[in-house]
């Protein structure tokens, strides 16, 4: 009697169980299902808000780029990530393309330098560019210039030409970097600053090739300085001033004024170019983002560099100063300019 009471006990709790595992399993079942329609919802909405963005992007970018193609053929033929990599593409494809900028004076040690950057894999220099100064070329007569066009556009008197010759020199510098840099290499300019500084024209507050190529480059600059005791002698000497007056103050004014432009981290100095000419190169890389390798300055004479008058060889290294005259030495120390040069940027005064 008791075994079989005992018996009936532990059936009856047996089955409390299985119904306790029965209802368990239900409810997860259940609760299994609403998160699934909820994670469905949630990416529906995620989803919804995604083609909202993207089809307003389409609607506000119509002319912007054939990477969208039409509206109707996104919705009906491309999946969500084909829409949104069209997208991206069509960003990429809107934003300026990086143009590298080498400024300098006249005798201050700039063909060196770009000889440097250019020697580095994959680099190709464009040197002394300026489209519209007459500075170079013997004007009494017409020179044979078969790929020049507009300095046959200038021997021919065309109206305007210094506009056409803006607007060709940006067009000509478009096509040479996209052609550059879709064969893989990296193209940089060497501006002729000489033209908009040291002549006998008003001294621009941006020099004349940033001005044209902004708009359509992001541009990283690089500007390499010389002492002005030493790079306006090296001017007097190969007889390149091409200003007036010819004095030092005069120099030091268009120096002072060409520096204005730039930001004092774009600026770096010849003195210490040629102490330590490796470390300068890299740094020069850096800011330019140019690729580099090390000892490119022993192949610096294999390349064909325009304004290549100063030092040769192969040896980087500091030289002695030329002497100074007591007249020279007179206007240096009586330069207002100068001094300000040399309290504004890392420029060595002349000791008295």
């Amino acid at each position: 009697m008791v075994a079989k009471k005992r018996l009936k006990k532990r059936s009856a709790q047996r089955n409390k169980v299985k119904q306790n595992i029965a209802n368990n399993t239900q409810r997860s079942a259940t609760t299994s299902a609403t998160s699934q329609v909820q994670d469905l919802k949630t990416l529906q909405h995620e989803l919804d808000d995604a083609l909202k963005l993207i089809n307003q992007y389409s609607s506000n970018h119509e002319n912007s780029s054939g990477a969208l193609m039409d509206q109707e053929g996104l919705n009906n033929t491309q999946s969500l990530l084909d829409r949104c990599a069209a997208i991206v593409n069509a960003d990429s494809e809107n934003k300026k393309p990086t143009l590298r900028i080498i400024h300098h004076f006249a005798c201050s040690g700039g063909t060196l330098i770009s000889k440097c950057l250019a020697a580095q894999p994959n680099v190709f220099l464009l040197s002394e560019l300026h489209p519209t100064t007459r500075h170079g070329n013997d004007w009494s007569k017409a020179d044979y210039t078969p790929r020049d066009v507009i300095t046959q556009a200038f021997y021919s008197g065309i109206p305007q030409a210094d506009k056409l010759a803006e607007e060709v020199f940006v067009e000509n510098i478009i096509k040479t970097e996209m052609h550059t840099r879709r064969l893989g290499g990296t193209l940089v300019i060497r501006a002729h600053s000489h033209a908009d500084y040291c002549m006998r024209v008003p001294q621009p507050d941006i020099d004349t090739v940033t001005r044209l190529l902004q708009p359509y480059f992001e541009i990283e600059q690089l500007v390499t300085v010389r002492n002005p005791i030493d790079s306006f002698a090296s001017l007097r000497e190969n007889r390149w001033v091409h200003f007036q007056p010819n004095t030092f103050e005069e120099y030091c004014q268009r120096l002072l004024k060409f520096l204005k432009a730039f930001k004092t981290s774009q600026i770096f100095y010849y003195e210490k170019f040629v102490s330590e000419p490796d470390r300068q190169i890299k740094k020069y890389t850096e800011l330019l983002q140019l690729p580099m390798v090390e000892h490119a300055a022993e192949y610096i004479d294999v390349l064909k560099v325009s304004g290549d008058s100063g030092r040769s060889g192969l040896n980087i290294s500091p030289r002695a100063r030329k002497p100074i005259s007591d007249e020279y030495k007179s206007e240096i120390l009586q330069s207002k300019t100068f001094k300000m040069l040399c309290q504004q940027y890392d420029i060595e005064p002349l000791a008295e």
